[in-house]
Parts: C-alpha cells; structure tokens; sequence
C-alpha cells in the first residue's frame, strides 16, 4: 500500500510538472492565421511573428503564452499546436524541423522554476479581469503577489508591478477614465525605474518599452525616445512599434502647435 502510494504521488507529480523546456520553430498551416509563426527558445521567451517576445509555459499538454496583457491557450499534439483561446483559435501551427533555433536552455532547473512562477501569476490573473484587479487598489493582495513573483526572478511580474505603481503615481485607476487630464513633466518616481531594471537586469528586453512608456508618461519623451531606441537595438520588438507612435505623436503636437498659433498670428494682423 505505502508502495503504491509512492507511486501514484510520483506519478501526479510528474503528470504535473510546469515546463518551458518546449523549443523550435512553429509555422501556421494557415495563410489566413493572425499569427505566422511561433518560435521558442526553450527558455521561456517566444519570439510572436517577429513584432514582440512574449513568455509561455507548458502544464501537461497545455501550452499558455503571454504576447503581452492578453493570453494565447495551445493543446500541444505531436510536433503541432492547436489553437484554443481568442486570436488563435480554429488555427494549428506545426513545427519545421529543419529550420535552426538557438537553445537557450542552459539550467533547465533554474527554467522550470520561472516557469513556475509564471504558472503562478497565470492563476492570480484567473482571479479576475485585468480591471478589477486594479480596482484592489494599492497595498492589495494582487500588489503584494505581483511584488513576490518579481523579487522572485518573473520578469513579466515586476513590469505588471511597474505598471500598477505608475497607475498609483498617476493617480489611481479613475486617472484611467480622465481624458481631460494633461500630461505635465515631472521628475521620474525612482522606485518604478528600479522596478523596471529589475526587469532589464532578468534579460527581459520588453523592459525598454515599458521604461519608454513611463517616461512618455510624464512627458519626458527625450528619455522615452532614447529607452526606446536601446531597446530596439537590442532586440525588442515592441520598442520598435513604440517608436513609431511616438514619431506620430510628436508629429500631432507639433501641428496641434501650429494650428494655435495660426489663428494668433491673423488676429494680430486684423488689429493692425
């Protein structure tokens, strides 16, 4: 009896066990999939279609990946993976085996244990929706886990940590709702910056975006410009996309300018 419990504990265990150890490169069956292909580094990063990293773990034959604040759900069978959440769903992606995809799996110990801490904040944000779990407020439990899983090694944690402090410095959440506010420069809070070189410091290049976006936040945008052209260079997808909203944002204000000051400019020859 003690045996077979021995071996039915072992076998939960193991049937249960969180991995990112999956690796190679996954291309859509489809022309018509959102997503043309899916390549992992066996390490818990996923480069989406080449326009952003994202991170993923594997439960059994469930695959999760996280391309940002939404979530793509996989059932993995063989060398394919089936689609099974919004934006993925009805489309398979098979893997190309000849096709080469560094490795960068090198302490597969020390990967299985982000993964699971990535399985961690998987199931805090099954709790509830993105909204309502800012809604907790500061000091909440949601806060406090997101704290944990960052001082943890989760990456993906500490710039979701980042985002509910620079929310907090803004405001609160009824910031969100107040489209009459104006962005006014301000000196950057120290401890949301440490907060996303933590992230920096982890290898997570998605960082330089999120760094980008708080500087634009507080209207620095010659230091957003520049966290976002270093995280280009490096490599961040997102960064890339970033910099273009900016450019165009840049671009509104300047004509915005333009337009204020046309009418000034007539008033003032009327007058004359």
């Amino acid at each position: 009896m003690v045996l077979s419990l021995i071996m039915v504990s072992s076998f939960t265990l193991s049937a249960q066990k969180i991995t990112n150890a999956l690796h190679g490169y996954f291309k859509a069956s489809s022309d018509t999939a959102m997503y043309e292909y899916f390549t992992f580094d066996g390490n818990g990063r996923v480069d989406i279609t080449g326009i952003g990293n994202g991170y993923y773990f594997q439960k059994d034959d469930s695959l999760i990946v996280y391309p940002d604040k939404s979530i793509f759900k996989f059932i993995i069978k063989g060398n394919k993976l089936y689609g099974a959440s919004d934006w993925v769903d009805g489309y398979v992606w098979e893997k190309v085996k000849d096709t080469t995809v560094e490795s960068l799996r090198t302490d597969p110990g020390e990967s299985d244990r982000i993964a699971g801490l990535l399985y961690q904040y998987y199931n805090i944000k099954k709790g509830g929706s993105e909204l309502s779990l800012l809604f907790e407020g500061p000091d909440s439990t949601y806060e406090h886990t997101l704290k944990n899983l960052c001082d943890s090694g989760l990456s993906k944690a500490c710039l979701d940590y980042a985002g509910l402090k620079t929310l907090e410095d803004m405001g609160g959440v009824t910031a969100l709702f107040n489209s009459k506010k104006q962005i006014k420069k301000r000196a950057p809070n120290q401890e949301i910056v440490d907060i996303i070189y933590r992230a920096i410091d982890l290898g997570d290049t998605n960082g330089y975006e999120v760094l980008g976006g708080y500087y634009a936040s507080i209207g620095n945008l010659q230091m957003a410009r520049e966290s976002f052209e270093l995280g280009e260079e490096l490599g961040c997808g997102k960064c890339s996309m970033a910099l273009f909203s900016l450019g165009l944002e840049e671009e509104a204000r300047k004509l915005e300018a333009k337009n204020k000051t046309a009418p000034a400019k007539k008033s003032a020859a009327k007058t004359k």
